[in-house]
C-alpha cells in the first residue's frame, strides 16, 4: 500500500455508486446558520486529517493534499451538494441545514458513521456552547480543544499482524436478492431511493432483547428476517434470506481508537422454512451465527486481504487500469450476498449533547438496510431501500406490533446523499 489509507476506496467510485454518507442531527430547536457555521470551522480546524483535497499523483494515482480552506456550511436545498467541488471548498467533508436540522455530509473512503462522530459531536458540542453561552457537559465526547492523539489515526501494518487461524466460518452461500430492485435502482439511482425513519424506546427494546436472547443487532436481524419471509411468502427463489450485519474490527488489530473505517460483515443464514419461528429463537441463531464469525482471527484476516487488494491496485499503471482492478477484484463486491443489512456499531455517549438532540439518523447507500443510532432515550432507525413501495415497512412494522413494541414510524423522505467529484472521470 503506497498511498494513503484513505485514498483507495476512491477507485471504486462510479455513477451509481458514490460512496458518500449523511448523518441526520434533529435538533429540538431551530438552527441559527451564522453560529454554526463558525462553530463548525472550529471542530474542523482540531479534524485537520479529513481537511483534504483529492488530486492525480504522476503514476495516475490518487493523491491527497491538505488544505488551509474552511469547512462549507450551507442551508440545505433540494439539490444535494457535491463533495470534492467548489461548492465545498475542494473538501470531502460538508455540513448543510434546514430548520432543526443539521447535516453532516462527508465521504465513506475516510469514515463511516462510527469514525465521523467525534467530529458530529465536536462540532454540535462548540455549536450548542456558543449559542447557549452554557457549560455543556462534555462527558464521552472530543471537543475542539482536546488534542489530537496518534492512535485516533491509527492503522496496523498486515505484516506484524499474526497468521493463526480462526475456527470454522459461514458456509451459508448467497441467498435472494430482488434483483428488479437493485437494477432499477443502477439504471437510476436517484429514482425511489429513500429511508423511513423509526423511533423505538432504548428501555424498551433492551428489555425485549434480554428477554429474547438477543441483543439490539440480532433482535433487528430476526425481525427483518420473519418480515422479509412473509414479503417473498409466494416467491419460490426466496429459499435463503440471510441477514448481513455489519462489525468493526479495530480491536481485532489493535487499533481501537482508530477513525479509519475498518469494518466486515457477519452473515445469519435464514431460511423459509424458518418464518414461524419465534423472535427469540431466530434472535438466537443470529447471535450463535455472530459469536462464531466474531473470532479475532477473522479480523485479522479481513484486513490482510484489504492490504493485499490495495497492493494490487498500486501496481496498475494507469488510472483506467487501478479502478478497473478495483472494480473487478472489490472485497466489497465479492462479499457474499444477503438479502439485508443490519448495521449498529454499538451506543455511543452523548454527554450533555443529548438534552439537545431529537433524533440521530445515519443514512447511506443500500437496499432494505437498517441503519441504527441510540441516544440516552430512543433507538433511531433509517429503513433504506430501493424503492418508494411501503411492503418491506409495513412487514416490518406488523413484526413490531406483533411484539408488543411501541414505536414511531415517519413517512418515506430522500436519501439527499450527496455526489462526489473526482480529478477523474467516475470508473465504471
Amino acid at each position: 500500500m503506497k498511498y494513503e489509507f484513505d485514498s483507495y476506496l476512491l477507485y471504486e467510485v462510479t455513477p451509481a455508486v458514490a460512496y458518500t454518507v449523511r448523518v441526520k442531527i434533529q435538533m429540538k430547536e431551530t438552527v441559527d446558520g451564522q453560529i454554526l457555521r463558525q462553530a463548525a470551522e472550529r471542530a474542523f480546524r482540531r479534524f485537520w486529517y479529513f481537511a483534504k483535497t483529492v488530486r492525480l499523483g504522476p503514476d495516475d494515482a490518487f493523491i491527497f493534499e491538505n488544505t488551509g480552506m474552511p469547512i462549507v456550511v450551507k442551508e440545505e436545498t433540494e439539490v444535494p451538494v457535491v463533495l470534492g467541488s467548489a461548492e465545498t471548498n475542494g473538501l470531502y467533508f460538508c455540513v448543510t441545514y434546514t430548520d432543526k436540522t443539521i447535516f453532516f455530509n462527508f465521504a465513506h473512503n475516510f469514515c463511516g458513521g462510527c469514525g465521523a462522530m467525534p467530529w458530529i459531536q465536536a462540532t454540535l458540542w462548540q455549536y450548542l456552547t456558543d449559542r447557549y453561552h452554557t457549560a455543556v457537559s462534555r462527558e464521552g465526547i472530543v471537543v475542539p480543544n482536546d488534542p489530537v492523539y496518534a492512535r485516533e489515526m491509527a492503522y496496523p501494518d498486515a505484516e506484524a499482524l499474526p497468521d493463526d487461524e480462526p475456527l470454522g466460518g459461514y458456509k451459508g452461500g448467497n441467498s435472494y436478492v430482488p434483483m428488479d430492485e437493485y437494477m432499477t435502482y443502477f439504471s437510476n439511482p436517484t429514482a425511489g431511493t429513500v429511508y423511513y425513519p423509526i423511533e423505538i424506546g432504548t428501555k424498551e427494546l433492551i428489555k425485549y432483547a434480554k428477554e429474547n436472547d438477543g441483543s439490539p443487532n440480532s433482535i433487528l436481524c430476526a425481525m427483518m428476517f420473519k418480515a422479509l419471509s412473509r414479503v417473498y411468502r409466494d416467491d419460490p427463489q426466496a429459499v435463503q434470506i440471510s441477514g448481513k450485519i455489519v462489525a468493526n474490527y479495530r480491536n481485532d488489530v489493535g487499533c481501537p481508537d482508530t477513525y479509519r473505517d475498518l469494518v466486515r460483515m457477519l452473515h445469519v443464514k435464514y431460511t423459509a422454512d424458518m418464518s414461524d419461528w419465534s423472535i427469540e429463537k431466530l434472535s438466537t441463531t443470529a447471535r450463535g451465527s455472530m459469536y462464531l464469525q466474531m473470532q479475532p482471527e477473522f479480523g485479522v484476516q479481513e484486513y490482510k486481504r484489504l492490504i493485499e487488494f490495495r497492493n494490487g491496485i498500486d501496481e496498475q499503471k494507469t488510472f483506467q487500469e487501478k479502478a478497473g482492478y478495483a472494480l473487478t477484484n472489490s472485497l466489497l463486491r465479492a462479499d457474499v450476498a444477503d438479502t439485508f443489512t443490519i448495521s449498529y456499531v454499538g451506543n455511543l455517549a452523548w454527554g450533555g449533547l443529548a438534552e439537545y438532540i431529537e433524533s440521530v439518523n445515519s443514512i447511506t447507500d443500500g437496499h432494505l438496510m437498517l441503519e441504527v443510532n441510540s441516544l440516552p432515550d430512543k433507538f433511531c432507525i433509517s429503513f433504506e431501500q430501493f424503492t418508494d413501495d411501503r411492503k418491506y415497512l409495513d412487514a416490518f412494522l406488523q413484526v413490531l406490533d406483533e411484539e408488543g413494541i411501541s414505536y414511531t414510524a415517519g413517512e418515506a423522505e430522500p436519501t439527499g446523499l450527496p455526489g462526489i467529484q473526482l480529478p477523474v472521470p467516475h470508473a465504471g
